[in-house]
C-alpha cells in the first residue's frame, strides 16, 4: 500500500481493506488505529486547549538587553535546478530508480530482422525482411542488398 502522507493511510488503501472486511466477515477495527496518534482528534483537542493570550504592538515590547543586534542569515539563491523529490522520512525506503535500465536489452531492426540498431539508423545491411523491387512488385530476398546497376 502506498501512503500519500506519512502517518494517513491513503483513500484507496482505506477502500481495499474495508473491502476486505466486509466481504471477509471480520469485525471492522477502530478507524484510529489506521493513522498515525498525532491526527487523532484527541491529540489535536489536547494540543490547543490551553489558552494563549495575544500579543502588545511591536512598540510596547521591551528592549532587549542583547549588546548587538541578531540579523538573519543572508539569504541566496542555490545553484542548480531546484529538487523535485521530497525528502524522506528516517525509516522510509529509498529506491535506486534503476528499474527502468535499457543496460542489457538489444534493439532489433524492424526494416532488416538485425540486432544493434533500429529502422532510422538502418544502412541495409541485410536480413530476413529485405525488400528488393522487381518490375513494380515488391519482393521479399533472404540474405544481403544487392545494388541494382
Amino acid at each position: 500500500m502506498y501512503w500519500e502522507l506519512i502517518g494517513i493511510v491513503c483513500s484507496h488503501a482505506v477502500s481495499e481493506i474495508w473491502d476486505k472486511i466486509k466481504y471477509g466477515g471480520k469485525k471492522v477495527p477502530d478507524i484510529e488505529a489506521w493513522v498515525h496518534p498525532v491526527y487523532w482528534l484527541q491529540t489535536w483537542a489536547d494540543m490547543y486547549s490551553h489558552k494563549i493570550d495575544p500579543i502588545n504592538r511591536k512598540s510596547m515590547w521591551r528592549k532587549s538587553a542583547c549588546p548587538f543586534i541578531l540579523m538573519p542569515p543572508k539569504h541566496h539563491i542555490q545553484v542548480g535546478r531546484p529538487k523535485k523529490k521530497r525528502k524522506k522520512v528516517v525509516g522510509e525506503v529509498v529506491t535506486t530508480g534503476k528499474d527502468l535500465s535499457r543496460k542489457y536489452i538489444t534493439i532489433t531492426c524492424s526494416k532488416c530482422g538485425n540486432k544493434g540498431h533500429n529502422q532510422r539508423s538502418c544502412k541495409g545491411q541485410g536480413g530476413e525482411r529485405e525488400r528488393m523491387s522487381d518490375g513494380g512488385n515488391e519482393v521479399q530476398k533472404k540474405g544481403k542488398a544487392v545494388a541494382d546497376g
